[in-house]
């Protein structure tokens, strides 16, 4: 009797990991279907989350309205990249955006390294402040590490926050909304090995 040692290379997964390193996850980042499909939505009683043809570039981008008092408007590319970007990876985030706020209302981008099956490993608030918003469109570029565990993807967030005065309203608008991911040296996705299992036999 004596162990012997099987590894086994999932070429599958390895193709996957190799073709997706540096692909953008959003889907529909730039609207540029005429609507918000690929996105989640969590409204406030009097939000909307529209596509207009105010745009950054093509024909579409989002408008993300909120004067809902004291609350948040809540928008985001959710799970993306399960799978293919692990513990480590480099996230790079870019998006256009512009807007304006009154009494309070403010709109912040944030980012989420998602577990498998619910809860977050980490989250950022990008740029660590609300978004510095003018009217005219403004490209914003991030690259941060992903958490410890993303087993669920990352999600890309956006929020119209309003205060508590009365009058208070956020209108942010973006578009061109990418997320990539450049792999960690020695990752899984860096040398080509999606799925490297050791099946070890007693024999």
């Amino acid at each position: 009797m004596k162990n012997k040692t099987m590894i086994v290379v999932s070429l599958v997964a390895a193709a996957a990991a190799t073709a997706t390193a540096g692909t953008d996850f959003a889907v529909n980042g730039g609207f540029e279907t005429g609507d918000t499909s690929g996105w989640v939505s969590f409204p406030t009683a009097s939000s909307t989350f529209n596509v207009t043809i105010d745009a950054n570039s093509g024909n579409f981008g989002a408008e993300l309205f909120n004067d809902t008092l004291a609350s948040g408007a809540v928008v985001k590319q959710a799970n993306l990249g399960a799978g293919v970007i692990s513990a480590g990876d480099t996230v790079d985030i870019s998006f256009a955006a512009k807007g304006s706020g009154a009494a309070g209302g403010v709109a912040f981008a944030e980012f989420f390294s998602e577990i498998d099956g619910g809860g977050v490993s980490d989250s950022v608030l990008l740029g660590g402040t609300p978004l510095a918003l003018t009217d005219q469109w403004q490209v914003f570029n991030f690259s941060l590490a992903a958490g410890p565990d993303v087993s669920g993807g990352v999600t890309l967030q956006f929020a119209s926050v309003t205060g508590a005065d009365p009058s208070s309203v956020m209108v942010l608008f973006i578009d061109d909304v990418s997320v990539s991911f450049i792999p960690a040296p020695g990752s899984l996705a860096m040398l080509g090995l999606g799925g490297l299992v050791a099946v070890r036999r007693r024999r």
